[in-house]
């Protein structure tokens, strides 16, 4: 992955080429979506000698990928789903994403409030497996707190109620940065890739889809942009653009909100990241950074058109507030502490039955 110091234009100052570019030259790939997964798959297929092109309707990492904890972490709870091939494979990436670029994955210790030595034990010992799963060396393994650890690392938490606690390592990130760096390794290996370019349709040979058409929304110019393959990688817009073809089918995505609201850390001032239990048997993640503190995030089901910014609901914040007064020794906090809050929608891949918060994240690639 490109390095800090190292600069791929990005910039508009290209942009007329790289419309020209798009549009006379044939593909072997075009990618539609330049959030993660897009920004992912271009820099793959580039660094494999691929010809990539990729389109995004929006800014790079305007959608899901720029509402997430800002966390890069390998899915630990997920574990006790069955997910074991899962989460081997997502620790192990984490890992790798560290060694490649540390300056978009900066470790941070994940804390794990306990009621007794027996849930302490319990964590421990699920969280061992984590690690050995992600191939997480000795220096980086878990430790057991006290309460004279926690007094001193943790001094918020309510040490009555969570006398023990295990801490171990994930990392933190900047999303959007993440999917810029992405995008950038990817152009230095030859891709195209172009934003505020939406696909207004599909480009077909016969039966054979052969490209996309992309509208330039600055000078309304259309650009046919050829292909061998295409890949739509939309995350919860998925569904909508596939609707472009003819016979594709819907109903595949289950979308999911994510919600996570902002206080000032004056208020909640922990040191390190910590995870609550809800009384629904679900996570809530605390994240300090800098002077502020977040905290999320919910996982219900999402119905509604607006994708890009999901409506926020006075029940997500109460949702995500009501845990804090257990854990931590400090004042109520309401509504009005709040003092910002982002949300975005999960593609998750619809399971007949089950709830949001009850799915795989196992994803799949469905070929048409």
């Amino acid at each position: 992955m490109s390095e800090p110091n190292q600069v791929t234009s990005l910039t508009t100052a290209s942009r007329s080429g790289l419309l020209a570019r798009l549009g006379s030259e044939r593909f072997d790939l075009v990618i539609i979506g330049g959030g993660i997964t897009g920004a992912g798959v271009a820099r793959d297929a580039a660094h494999r000698g691929l010809r990539v092109a990729l389109v995004e309707k929006d800014d790079f990492a305007a959608g899901t990928s720029s509402r997430s904890s800002k966390l890069i972490h390998g899915g630990l709870r997920y574990l006790a789903m069955g997910e074991v091939g899962m989460v081997r494979e997502t620790a192990r990436e984490r890992q790798a994403v560290h060694q490649m670029a540390p300056h978009l994955a900066e470790p941070c210790w994940m804390v794990v409030p306990a009621h007794n030595r027996a849930s302490l034990m319990k964590f421990r010992t699920g969280i061992s497996t984590y690690e050995r799963l992600g191939g997480v060396g000795d220096a980086d393994r878990n430790l057991s707190w006290d309460r004279d650890a926690l007094a001193e690392n943790e001094p918020c938490l309510r040490r009555d109620e969570f006398p023990w606690a295990c801490a171990y390592r994930e990392y933190m990130t900047d999303d959007a940065r993440l999917v810029l760096a992405v995008l950038r390794d990817a152009v230095g290996s030859g891709a195209n890739v172009a934003n505020r370019l939406p696909v207004v349709d599909v480009i077909w040979e016969g039966d054979q889809v052969d490209g996309v058409v992309a509208a330039c929304e600055v000078s309304s110019d259309r650009v046919e942009i050829r292909a061998d393959a295409v890949v739509n990688a939309t995350g919860p817009w998925v569904e909508r653009l596939a609707r472009l073809e003819e016979e594709a089918s819907a109903d595949r995505l289950h979308p999911s909100k994510g919600v996570h609201v902002v206080v000032d850390t004056s208020l909640l001032p922990v040191r390190n990241l910590v995870i609550m239990a809800t009384p629904d048997k679900r996570s809530i993640f605390v994240l300090p950074r800098g002077d502020t503190v977040a905290i999320g995030t919910t996982d219900t089901s999402y119905q509604g058109k607006q994708l890009l910014w999901p409506e926020i609901e006075r029940s997500d914040v109460e949702y995500l507030l009501r845990p804090l007064e257990r854990y931590f020794d400090i004042d109520p906090l309401g509504f009005d502490d709040v003092v910002a809050a982002w949300s975005g929608v999960r593609p998750l891949v619809a399971q007949k039955g089950k709830e949001a918060a009850e799915i795989s994240r196992k994803e799949e690639i469905w070929v048409g």
